[in-house]
């Protein structure tokens, strides 16, 4: 059994598209995990900073910078449950749309540009070697299209 030599003229387009979708979901999944713990990290960070400064300086919070927004820092905050997973899902769906764009520009510019890949095939033992041309479909000739049609 001997190795074939082919050259692939085109990649599907659906394929592509789904396998890299799936290719940017999975690290953008966990990438927007970490950005929602840093974000509920630093709201908390920033309510601690903000209540340290107002007790040093004797500052009213409202007047410190952030100070108008120490209600959404605190929702921030306490629902990490929240936070968290809807920021990698957010993170995760936009980068499967930027995978999947990705991978239909590779799919669509795949024969134009690189002019189609060689690849080595080997046979499984066991298994029947693979023909070396498809074998083309047989055209019939004018005589036996006019008599399947009905014409003499």
């Amino acid at each position: 059994m001997t190795a074939q030599r082919v050259r692939l003229r085109s990649v599907p387009l659906l394929p592509a598209v789904v396998t890299g979708a799936w290719a940017g979901f999975a690290p953008g999944l966990f990438v927007g995990a970490i950005a929602g713990v840093l974000i509920t990290f630093g709201a908390g960070a920033a309510l601690e900073w903000m209540r340290e400064l107002s007790f040093t300086t004797g500052i009213a919070q409202q007047l410190l910078p952030f100070g108008d927004r120490t209600g959404l820092l605190q929702t921030i905050q306490d629902g990490w449950w929240f936070v968290v997973p809807a920021a990698a899902l957010a993170v995760g769906l936009f980068s499967a749309l930027i995978g999947g764009l990705t991978g239909a520009l590779v799919a669509a510019s795949f024969g134009s540009v690189l002019r189609g890949v060689e690849v080595d095939i080997e046979p499984l033992s066991g298994t029947a070697p693979i023909a070396a041309e498809p074998a083309k479909p047989r055209r019939k000739r004018a005589k036996e299209y006019r008599s399947a049609v009905g014409d003499s």
